[in-house]
């Protein structure tokens, strides 16, 4: 007989034995053979006498649109998505006497939208249980404590694992290392499928699937989920800046009148439509918001003045100067008199000269985003979804005694471990999506050009300003033995 004991304290006790971590896929095996290198001990990193206890990390943390976004959980994996997106004009004819037949009232017309979730996988490398634990000597401590968390700016957002509630002891941890090494490839992979995720990427066995990222979700192509009818009415307002430098003072339209303008268009929607108060958020990389917030003050002091030539216009240093330094500080910007919120996110793809010709060596172009995160006062209208585990796999798990898998997250990750003898490999996964209900006021514009005197650190791997060095194993002590 099974022992009388609760899924949930099953999935209790596995989280306590890796620390709130742990892994799942279906086939995640292990090979038998441990992958590089542990934290103490023989060659490990820190496996060095004197070390002192306080660590820091140097990674550049994500903090962007994909940690701030309210996550829900989903058991529907083809959700369909109404709007009714106009009515037709009236048929018949003007009645001429009393008695006569009115005009019909135009139909009205509806547009199904579906939103597919993805499918991503990472595994931790493989270690040997007795292996952890071991120091060289007395000489090396096992308190070391990491005080800068590598994933704090994804803590409360549950897109993210929640791995690091023991980030203090992660250099003295060895399993807990391993989760953390998973929770960034998960942060690094899900940042970046934000803006460029697409189905057209998935794998020919599912095994890899993509949801639609922002550059989809924001865009013109809207049809129909099952007729595939043009659904105009829901195309969000996307312009092309055509690689314009934004500090071009010639720039005719500016980046400044630009931006304006898409603002205005999306408020004009939503009032018109009933759904105010809603609540934006611009989305750009830092280097583009510090080349913006340059030029800002002085153009929006100064924008659309009337003068015949003979005039001078007089703008008070100072007060550009505060206004500059106000946005930067508060991460906004000023339109129309509206503190519109800016949020930083590097995840965004950038090009370089390499990508396009209108780029000079030193110059970056990528795309801002106009999301509308709340409508009607609070309504959350771009959010997270997940397939949420809780349901049919715990029963599976129960049914089929697979005390090997869990859950953990509330139901976002599913986990499982596999070992040989004493190796052993954990696995998690996820199945997400990002939901736009409101793609009509939501606003992206593209190619827009920018040259920072100097371009702050990647957060990607793959980007060109990314940063790591150090190193990945040590040798173990040599020390002379009556054997050799």
């Amino acid at each position: 007989m099974l022992p009388n004991v609760s899924q949930d304290q099953i999935n209790e006790a596995v989280k306590q034995l890796i620390f709130n971590g742990g892994s799942f896929q279906q086939k995640v095996t292990a090979s038998g053979t441990p992958v590089g290198s542990y934290l103490h001990g023989p060659g490990g990193l820190f496996g060095v006498e004197g070390v002192e206890r306080d660590l820091f990390h140097t990674r550049i943390s994500p903090n962007g649109l994909a940690a701030l976004l309210p996550t829900f959980a989903s058991q529907f994996t083809h959700p369909l998505f109404g709007y009714i997106t106009g009515f037709q004009d009236v048929t018949g004819t003007v009645p001429v006497n009393v008695c006569d037949d009115p005009e019909t009232a135009g139909q009205l017309k509806s547009c199904l939208q579906t939103a597919p979730f993805g499918r991503y996988s990472f595994m931790t490398r493989e270690l040997e249980l007795n292996r952890v634990g071991q120091l060289i000597s007395r000489g090396e401590f096992n308190d070391l404590r990491l005080l800068n968390d590598p994933l704090a700016p994804e803590l409360g957002a549950t897109i993210f694992p929640s791995l690091s509630g023991q980030a203090q002891l992660a250099a003295g941890a060895e399993v807990l290392a391993r989760m953390l090494e998973l929770g960034v490839a998960f942060s690094n992979r899900i940042g970046r499928q934000t803006y460029v995720g697409s189905p057209a990427n998935n794998s020919a066995g599912g095994g890899y699937e993509e949801f639609q990222g922002l550059d989809l979700l924001i865009g013109t192509n809207k049809q129909d989920a099952i007729t595939g009818q043009d659904c105009p009415s829901l195309r969000s307002d996307v312009k092309n800046f055509n690689y314009t430098l934004v500090t071009d003072s010639a720039a005719n339209p500016d980046i400044v009148r630009v931006m304006t303008t898409m603002w205005r268009f999306v408020n004009h929607i939503a009032q018109s439509t009933g759904l105010n108060p809603v609540r934006w958020t611009w989305v750009m990389r830092t280097a583009l918001f510090w080349e913006i917030t340059d030029i800002w003050a002085c153009e929006y002091y100064s924008y659309r003045c009337n003068t015949t030539g003979n005039e001078r216009l007089v703008i008070n240093g100072p007060d550009q100067v505060a206004l500059r330094d106000a946005m930067r500080n508060g991460n906004y910007l000023l339109v129309d008199g509206v503190r519109v919120p800016v949020i930083l996110d590097d995840f965004i793809l950038e090009e370089t000269e390499a990508d396009a010709a209108a780029i000079n060596q030193g110059q970056f172009a990528s795309d801002i985003y106009l999301v509308p995160l709340t409508a009607m006062g609070g309504t959350p209208v771009t959010f997270w979804q997940h397939f949420d585990y809780r349901a049919g796999a715990t029963q599976a798990m129960v049914q089929g005694r697979l005390t090997n898998q869990f859950w953990t997250d509330d139901g976002m990750y599913l986990w499982t471990w596999d070992n040989v003898n004493y190796c052993v490999v954990w696995e998690s996964k996820i199945e997400p999506r990002i939901v736009l209900r409101t793609p009509q006021i939501a606003g992206r514009i593209q190619n827009v050009r920018y040259e920072p005197l100097q371009h702050p650190r990647d957060v990607h791997p793959e980007d060109p300003y990314f940063v790591d060095g150090g190193v990945t194993s040590r040798t173990a002590p040599s020390l002379y033995s009556d054997w050799n």
